[in-house]
């Protein structure tokens, strides 16, 4: 999952909401640097990304960008999530995606004396340019991806799998659904757990 199904996936409590939304930034044990509620917030991130990671249907949808984009397609199939839960949000959640996403804009915002230096650094344009609600368009799709490309450290071409994910689109969508059930009832087990 990439930012917006992991904000989708944690409840709405702001402080699990900014660790999630800042755990890949976080290296380590979080104890001690982060109010305990965001540290569970950090620890739910990981829960989640390993609960993703090991899915059958994540890895089945992973496997379609395998020869394109090698191990880098473990990364797509998160952005291609995203897009297509912005794309299908009124499936999943009750509130427009528009007044959602600006909503955690804000609530991020409010905490961002908490960020670490890569979440202060992006957090700016990600807001600026409305990433979470622009996901569900296929250029928003695109442009993440190329920026993914940008940032990683080996070449990539990683944009390229738009046209794999058109060809499986269907596919792609079925999967989805049944993950995130799986995943919402993950997160509802871990947090009374």
């Amino acid at each position: 999952m990439n930012f917006l199904g992991h904000i989708f996936l944690t409840p709405t409590d702001d402080e699990l909401l900014l660790g999630n939304f800042i755990a890949d930034s976080v290296k380590g044990n979080p104890e001690g640097l982060f109010p305990d509620t965001v540290v569970k917030g950090i620890r739910l991130h990981r829960a989640i990304d390993d609960f993703t990671d090991r899915h059958p249907l994540v890895k089945q949808g992973a496997e379609r960008f395998r020869d394109t984009q090698g191990r880098y397609a473990s990364v797509v199939i998160d952005v291609v999530y995203d897009h297509v839960l912005a794309s299908n949000w009124h499936d999943f959640h009750d509130e427009k995606l528009d007044v959602f996403t600006q909503s955690v804009y804000s609530r991020l915002e409010q905490m961002q004396h908490h960020f670490p230096v890569p979440v202060q650094r992006y957090f700016p344009y990600m807001k600026e340019q409305n990433w979470l609600f622009n996901y569900q368009f296929e250029w928003g799709f695109r442009k993440s991806l190329e920026g993914l490309d940008r940032r990683s450290v080996n070449p990539t071409e990683m944009h390229r799998s738009v046209e794999v994910y058109q060809q499986h689109a269907p596919q792609f969508h079925a999967e989805f659904g049944q993950f995130i059930s799986d995943a919402k009832r993950m997160v509802n087990d871990y947090l009374l757990g």
